[in-house]
């Protein structure tokens, strides 16, 4: 039960739909050892490849989504609602659909039978070496994968949490299902980009119920955290989701902007810039990103707003200099910055004003002119603000542990805590300024 557990060839009996329309199907499933997951439909009647073809779609729109379902001999069932149909063929003595599924859930029952329930998410292109087991509420908690160089596209790793007993409360596989995900996003930021899933298992007893997931693997770029060395920061994201304290979600979205495979670097840079803007926007609070107070600045703009409207302009100019008003309370996006840094107490000798001021230079030349004039060697712009916003997630998952440091050469450095509760903010602010 503890290997790739392939799914070999089944046939499914059952239903395609399309809208309202319900057309009998058979259809054979497999799945390899890297979780690529095949569907070959049986020949078709005329008729029902006909109806079938209109979800292709016009050039340039969405494929429509199909909903296929069935069932094999032994009992197995097979279930998508995001199937896809890329090609379809009518001929003189057979006719055919060509099926793909973004998502699809296979359950079937398995000779040797689990000896507690299970969930595992896999990976690709995954790589990881001898972690420790991390006892949790849940149960227990492993992340496995191959130490050598594994392609983007292989099944390697994964990230499990087994039950302590079969005895398992009603709720356990949606908590499990959380913590799994919290992993996930972890370990893509740990990985250095993001990380594929091909195929989560939920086991209990001798039923395996698979999803598998349609992509391909992703590259990745400089990894925070070695693979050779992941066990202090698999204790700290285990700890840190049974941490009552709320997670500020918002940076796994900034996050996710670090993980582009694009070889433009202005592209690149603007992408990393954008997530720290993600952070500065909604992770601190808003007290430290605006002049005044909140309620101290509402009668200002109301006095300003009020003048406005009273000096005969017409519509247009007035609703331009009302955006401008209703901006003004917002610090500049390079206080912004200075203020984040200072909440989570980052080094200042490193994470320097002067530093952060380039950076916002180098992101307004680009956003301006479509190119950096003054700075034509993005790659330490973009390293210093990847290293700003890993620093806060560890701060953030409480993380004490060696992590790698690739600004001002690499090396590996010892993360460290900060004291103190930080608290998400609430509210709305205005956007960011370009200075």
């Amino acid at each position: 039960m503890q290997g790739k557990m392939t799914l070999e060839l089944k046939r499914f009996s059952g239903t395609i739909m399309r809208g309202p329309e319900v057309l009998s199907i058979d259809f054979d499933v497999s799945a390899d050892e890297e979780g690529w997951l095949s569907i070959e439909p049986m020949p078709l009647d005329f008729h029902r490849v006909t109806k079938l073809r209109e979800a292709i779609g016009e050039p340039g729109s969405y494929s429509e989504s199909l909903t296929l379902k069935g069932t094999s001999d032994d009992g197995s069932t097979f279930f998508s609602d995001t199937t896809e149909m890329y090609s379809a063929r009518l001929g003189t003595h057979e006719n055919s659909v060509s099926l793909k599924a973004r998502e699809a859930k296979v359950a079937i029952t398995t000779d040797e039978p689990a000896n507690v329930p299970f969930m595992r998410l896999w990976f690709r292109g995954f790589k990881s070496y001898r972690n420790p087991v991390v006892a949790t509420s849940l149960g227990k908690v492993e992340v496995c994968g191959p130490s050598k160089a594994a392609s983007r596209d292989e099944m390697a790793g994964y990230v499990a949490v087994h039950a302590d007993s079969n005895d398992i409360t009603e709720d356990w596989f949606e908590r499990a299902d959380r913590l799994l995900s919290f992993m996930h996003l972890g370990f893509g930021f740990a990985h250095g980009g993001r990380l594929q899933t091909p195929r989560l298992d939920v086991v209990v007893g001798r039923r395996w119920e698979a999803t598998y997931y349609d992509g391909d693997g992703f590259s990745k770029s400089v990894a925070p955290i070695h693979h050779l060395n992941q066990g202090p920061y698999i204790k700290a994201l285990v700890k840190r989701f049974e941490d009552p304290r709320p997670f500020a979600d918002m940076l796994w979205t900034a996050i996710g902007w670090l993980h582009n495979d694009s070889s433009f670097d202005e592209g690149r840079f603007l992408m990393s810039m954008t997530a720290l803007e993600t952070v500065v926007e909604h992770v601190i609070p808003k007290t430290l990103t605006t002049v005044v107070e909140k309620a101290a600045f509402a009668p200002i703009r109301t006095s300003l707003l009020e003048t406005l409207a009273n000096c005969g302009l017409d519509e247009l100019t007035r609703k331009i200099f009302e955006g401008k008003v209703k901006g003004l309370n917002g610090r500049t996006l390079s206080q912004k910055i200075q203020a984040l840094r200072d909440y989570y107490d980052l080094p200042d000798d490193v994470f320097s004003d002067g530093a952060i001021i380039d950076i916002i230079r180098a992101r307004n030349d680009i956003v301006h002119t479509g190119e950096s004039e003054k700075s034509r060697d993005l790659w330490p712009k973009e390293v210093f603000v990847r290293e700003f916003i890993a620093l806060i997630l560890f701060r953030e998952l409480d993380y004490a542990g060696p992590y790698e440091s690739y600004i001002n050469g690499y090396r590996t450095v010892q993360s460290q805590t900060i004291v103190g509760a930080r608290t998400n903010p609430d509210g709305d602010d205005p956007a960011p300024s370009d200075q």
